[in-house]
């Protein structure tokens, strides 16, 4: 192939944006350079992997086209397929095809979702913290506020300043996330990366539509949150602002608005607690989950032989010397073929009739299947409890065997031993292939790790009807991947040196990449947590601190008449334990209504987790009265002479 042309960096194709083809070519040239099937994918009418896109002509509409389209695939099955009476005819199905076919969007709405969600609470987190910092602000500037508005000043113009002040920390702060936000927009496209991809990285590129709707979010919230302090310092009234140390004493314990907003605080904390503790506790628990077989010294590659130098018939031999060579590899404990890669989000499913059964006209019934080495269940260490396993002598000339796990045996033949059992499953002409069963292993996952185990039988490779799809080699070694790769690729140069190792990754690294939703969530929300119990406790300590300041003369008093040290303590501590308490109950009511949300997203653990919600009220506990304990022993340490000469 002589190459013409040069994509952009950036360019992916149409399918996907996680991964980019190395190589494009004329759909034409298809039949010279395909590895999966004989003959040519628009040639042959048993072949459905084709995806076509089109752009419409200007005023037809969506309509029109799928009516002429699928007319015109009507005529084409009819004419090149000859469909029997009573057989259903395939339809088109005309979809948006701007962001091509999309799957990540339509795999991570929901999760995005949820983390916008998440990242809106965080915002309203910070938003609180500076409207009660501004609030504070203004009730300490009574006297200046007074002073000024005595000397002439008009509302109008306290307004102006104090909604001046608070959009000027609004801009520096958005300024500064802003900056942080484009020199970190990759991190988030990094953590979804699999280590093991060959493919290059997604990049995030930098977008005006994004930047200016968070610099514009930046002053609606420096507006908003500061509007209701800059209010407030426009009712002052001069006089009493003048006088206020003659009333200090006497005035009655307010601040009810900055306790308001704390408590505010502490139910979206719990909120992202309570969330950031079910989405960790679901990648535990996927961690946790048994596959069936032992995962840990696993090193997987494919290889895909061309089938212009490997004809169907030849490829049984060629995987049968790679595994001879690759166990002869210094390090190399064992070593097996497989059609399907366990917990890699990949299915392969045939015909499975077992002998006796009758399907009803019309009826289909498929298994999950596998097409392995005789080391197959020994490199993986999963156990056969009944039979054998497969041997040298399951050849292609001898009698088909096949060995099931006991999900698909408990499924057809409950209480009855499946060894001796045969059933049927087709070749890709259709035809009939009778295989007997000769052992029964252990449940495993297949392709991910939230199903239960389903029912799967396992085949020898070398009786298949056809691999031509290529195989996965599974090398159980003590070596680490990195060490053993350049003596597993001179294993197989050694033999082909055009036959490239694919996607070389460990089985944990597999187990990794079908996880990543579920890593980079708990990343995220506990990253999110953290935020929110930080946030939480930088406001519960302003309005507690800023509490003790404005209420010196009143400590002072009770002191003075016999209050000791731990009774002061205690109070200060009791008011932040009731803010807290509050907070905490309205949070908590919030988390189980929102529960259904993500109760799709979590596994092993239900949206309402007690165990979850008493750790995340606990901690929240601990961090209101760790806040305010500071405040506290101020509080408790004022010296009664010095607080009644305050101000």
């Amino acid at each position: 192939m002589t190459i013409v042309g040069v994509n952009p960096p950036g360019f992916t194709g149409a399918e996907s944006v996680e991964a980019s083809p190395d190589v494009f070519g004329a759909l034409a040239m298809e039949s010279l350079v395909s590895r999966v099937w004989d003959g040519s994918l628009l040639g042959n009418a048993n072949r459905w992997w084709l995806q076509i896109m089109a752009r419409p002509k200007a005023g037809v509409s969506e309509a029109a086209a799928q009516a002429q389209l699928n007319a015109t695939l009507r005529q084409a099955v009819q004419s090149l397929m000859k469909p029997k009476s009573g057989d259903d005819l395939p339809t088109l199905m005309l979809t948006d095809g701007s962001r091509g076919l999309n799957e990540s969007g339509k795999q991570l709405a929901q999760p995005l979702f949820v983390l916008l969600a998440l990242t809106a609470m965080v915002l309203v987190l910070a938003c609180a913290n500076l409207a009660n910092l501004l609030l504070a602000r203004s009730t300490a500037r009574q006297r200046e506020m007074s002073v000024r508005l005595a000397l002439g000043a008009g509302r109008g113009r306290i307004l102006r300043q104090m909604l001046t002040e608070s959009l000027l920390l609004a801009i520096c702060g958005g300024a500064l996330g802003l900056l942080v936000g484009y020199m970190g927009r990759n991190i988030l496209l990094q953590l979804t990366t699999s280590s093991s991809s060959d493919a290059a990285p997604m990049q995030g590129a930098f977008s005006w539509g994004v930047f200016a709707f968070n610099a514009v979010l930046s002053v609606a919230t420096g507006i908003l949150f500061g509007l209701a302090p800059a209010w407030r310092a426009t009712r002052t009234e001069v006089q009493s602002g003048l006088k206020e140390s003659a009333q200090t004493t006497t005035r009655r314990r307010g601040g009810y608005a900055g306790k308001a907003i704390v408590g505010f605080q502490i139910a979206v904390s719990m909120l992202l607690v309570a969330g950031a503790g079910v989405f960790l506790r679901t990648l535990i628990n996927l961690h946790r989950v048994d596959p069936g077989f032992d995962v840990r010294n696993l090193v997987l590659f494919a290889i895909e032989p061309p089938k212009q130098r490997y004809p169907v018939d030849k490829q049984g031999e060629l995987f049968a010397r790679i595994e001879e060579r690759v166990a002869a590899v210094p390090g190399v404990d064992a070593v097996s073929a497989e059609s399907v890669a366990f917990l890699a989000n990949s299915r392969s499913m045939d015909d499975f009739v077992s002998t006796g059964m009758k399907p009803a006209k019309g009826e289909e019934h498929g298994e999950l299947d596998n097409y392995v080495g005789d080391q197959y269940f020994a490199t993986l260490r999963i156990p056969v409890v009944a039979g054998r396993s497969f041997n040298a002598q399951d050849t292609a000339n001898s009698p088909k065997v096949a060995v099931v796990n006991e999900a698909l045996a408990k499924e057809y033949w409950r209480g009855q031993n499946p060894i001796g059992k045969t059933f049927t499953t087709s070749d890709l002409e259709g035809k009939p292939l009778l295989y007997t069963i000769v052992g029964v292993c252990g449940d495993t996952h297949y392709d991910n790790l939230r199903n239960d185990p389903p029912p799967i039988y396992f085949l020898s490779y070398r009786q298949a009807p056809d691999v031509s799809w290529g195989m996965t080699f599974a090398v159980r070694t003590r070596m680490p991947r990195a060490t053993i790769t350049p003596s597993l690729r001179a294993a197989v140069s050694s033999m082909d040196r055009d036959l490239p190792l694919i996607e070389v990754r460990t089985q944990q690294e597999q187990i990794d990449e079908i996880t990543t939703s579920e890593r980079v969530f708990a990343n995220l929300t506990g990253g999110f947590g953290v935020l929110a119990l930080v946030l939480a406790c930088i406001g519960i300590y302003g309005v507690m601190a800023y509490g003790v300041s404005q209420r010196t003369n009143e400590i002072g008093i009770r002191m003075a008449l016999g209050a000791g040290r731990e009774s002061v303590l205690g109070m200060i501590l009791r008011e932040a334990t009731w803010i807290a308490a509050i907070g905490v109950t309205v949070g908590l009511a919030i988390a189980l209504a929102l529960g259904r949300v993500v109760a799709s997203l979590l596994y092993g653990i239900r949206s309402w987790d007690p165990v979850t919600f008493a750790i995340a009220t606990m901690l929240l506990i601990l961090v209101a009265l760790g806040a305010s304990w500071i405040p506290a022993r101020r509080a408790a340490s004022v010296d009664p002479m010095k607080a009644l000469r305050h101000e």
